[in-house]
């Protein structure tokens, strides 16, 4: 069951992740539509699922990785991003993809390799919106394929292991000890 500083830590850290995606938005959008082939560009596309990873690995409560998935995104539009709406429907699914990884594992397992498969299949989420609505589709086969791993690759890494070392350096630091991983991590879990 969540408890009001799970969803009042949820929000803070979603809104900080929706400002640093708007960010990502205005760095990478110019330089790698522009210069690089998809493929390239998917290696970086893990970093706009990363509030998924990272409020679930702290929370740890069933639907936090969709919750910031989609709250994140939400505030990555209100900053003014230039994907407009696209950025919600990226929440939207990217946020259900880092879900469903962790679904697999009951939502009781917090470990690296679980944490880089919510990742990855966070990644799936960015593939369909990116075959679909952003003219992945007009791609040749062996770009798609590409991209669809280098995107996995990011996901596990950087909305997998990213948010993983952030949250257990948090955890160490004494700052989310009263939250699931706090207790879990001291043996008194509820």
């Amino acid at each position: 069951m969540w408890k009001l500083r799970d969803i009042i830590v949820a929000v803070i850290l979603s809104v900080v992740c929706g400002a640093f995606y708007m960010g990502w938005d205005y760095l990478t959008t110019p330089l790698f539509s522009a210069t690089f082939s998809p493929v390239i560009a998917g290696l970086v596309n893990g970093a706009w699922w990363i509030a998924a990873g990272l409020v679930a690995y702290i929370v740890r409560r069933p639907g936090s990785a969709f919750f910031a998935g989609v709250v994140s995104a939400f505030f990555e539009f209100v900053f003014g991003s230039p994907y407009g709406a696209g950025a919600i429907i990226s929440g939207l699914l990217q946020g259900a993809g880092a879900e469903v990884g962790l679904m697999l594992g009951g939502w009781r397992r917090w470990g690296t390799g679980m944490m880089m498969l919510s990742g990855a299949v966070g990644g799936i989420g960015n593939f369909i919106q990116w075959y679909f609505q952003y003219g992945g589709n007009q791609f040749r086969i062996a770009v798609v394929i590409g991209y669809l791993v280098t995107t996995l690759l990011s996901g596990a890494v950087i909305a997998g292991l990213v948010p993983k070392w952030i949250g257990d350096a948090l955890n160490r630091a004494g700052v989310v000890r009263n939250f699931e991983i706090g207790r879990q991590a001291r043996g008194t879990a509820q």
